[in-house]
């Protein structure tokens, strides 16, 4: 699980990636974020997502279509349209969307 900034709509936010693929995360953040197959919005940053709803969330550059789901105590779940929205962004621009 790693932390990475991002924007819905015009509101910049971060969320937290989940769903890896295989037994266990990867060994480095860029290759954590590259796996990712899903985003956790935190409750304070979720107050305009509606369960239900289709965003468009950019992601270091790229725009990802995701489906608003219910998740723990007021946070949301992010699901992507497309299976690991972030593997073909190049290492360069995902470090800077890694927040440390």
């Amino acid at each position: 699980m790693c932390k990475v900034k991002a924007k819905i709509g015009r509101k910049k936010v971060v969320l937290q990636t989940i769903g890896y693929r295989g037994k266990k995360e990867a060994k480095t953040t860029i290759g954590d974020l590259r796996q990712a197959r899903a985003f956790i919005a935190y409750k304070k940053d979720s107050k305009g997502l509606r369960v239900g709803s289709t965003k468009t969330v950019r992601v270091a550059g790229k725009k990802i279509k995701v489906k608003v789901k219910k998740w723990s105590r007021g946070s949301r779940l992010l699901l992507p349209k497309q299976d690991r929205p972030l593997k073909g962004i190049s290492a360069k621009r995902l470090r800077r969307a890694v927040v440390r």
